[in-house]
């Protein structure tokens, strides 16, 4: 039609493309392993070792590869280039909302950049940019801000879950340590699945926990130490010179060894 205005295609999957390959050079680089572009000390490498490089668990660049990976496709979906932009513009906004959110982390939380982190929320904000220009026509606002406020919300409920995983961490060892020093005594056998569900209220702090093994069986076996704390069933605690038997929750250990509560 005479007049009307050619849209650009070749964009959207140049900046999708970029962006997929650097969330898998960043996929990585997760956890700590030094890569070229993120060296050792640098605040790319102090940002992939946080604990705010996951997401449920989820290394952040996963989702980056399923972000970029859903632009490629809508890159090559019709004929139509404005088309291609209308449905690239309400994921773009999903992926920019979830990056703001990304780099106020690293500038209030961390107090440090990833540099390649950064490159790719620019990769994203030009997304929407581009979008913005060439496909917004016909699209209402909703559109755009139902995506981009669940994005929003997906993040902080992440964030948020974390946190509440690393404060009960950090309360579950306090105790198990506290027990430890204040001599009480956790008293159980390998094969006991009440044992084995007391540990796991603790996690991974379970390995300081005061056990003493009670079935001979075990390489840890200590039978006589139980035969002279009177054990009649497992698991059996001993706090404070009294006798608890039965799995107790980390609440009531904490007020019978005293220990303040979370």
């Amino acid at each position: 039609m005479k007049g009307r205005r050619r849209v650009p295609a070749w964009p959207l999957p140049l900046l999708a493309a970029a962006g997929f390959l650097l969330s898998g050079y960043l996929w990585f680089g997760t956890g700590g392993a030094e890569l070229r572009l993120c060296p050792a000390g640098s605040g790319c490498q102090v940002v992939q070792t946080s604990r705010y490089a996951y997401l449920f668990g989820v290394p952040l660049p996963v989702y980056g590869l399923l972000y970029y990976g859903t632009l490629l496709v809508v890159s090559g979906w019709g004929e139509d280039p404005a088309r291609r932009w209308r449905l690239a513009l309400p994921v773009s906004a999903a992926g920019s909302a979830a990056s703001l959110v990304f780099l106020g982390v690293q500038r209030f939380l961390l107090q440090t950049f990833c540099s390649l982190c950064v490159v790719s929320a620019l990769l994203s904000f030009s997304v929407f940019a581009v979008g913005w220009i060439w496909g917004r026509s016909g699209l209402r606002w909703p559109t755009l801000a139902v995506p981009a406020v669940a994005a929003l919300a997906l993040v902080v409920a992440g964030y948020a879950t974390a946190e509440r995983q690393v404060a009960a961490s950090a309360y579950a060892e306090g105790l198990a340590k506290h027990l430890a020093a204040s001599g009480a005594k956790f008293y159980g056998a390998y094969w006991c699945p009440h044992c084995t569900e007391q540990k796991r209220m603790f996690g991974e702090a379970a390995r300081y926990l005061p056990y003493v093994e009670c079935d001979a069986r075990s390489p840890e076996g200590r039978p006589e130490e139980c035969r002279r704390a009177g054990v009649r069933a497992f698991p059996t605690w001993v706090i404070g010179g009294r006798k608890y038997e039965g799995t107790i929750p980390l609440e009531e250990l904490a007020r019978l060894s005293g220990y303040p509560p979370p």
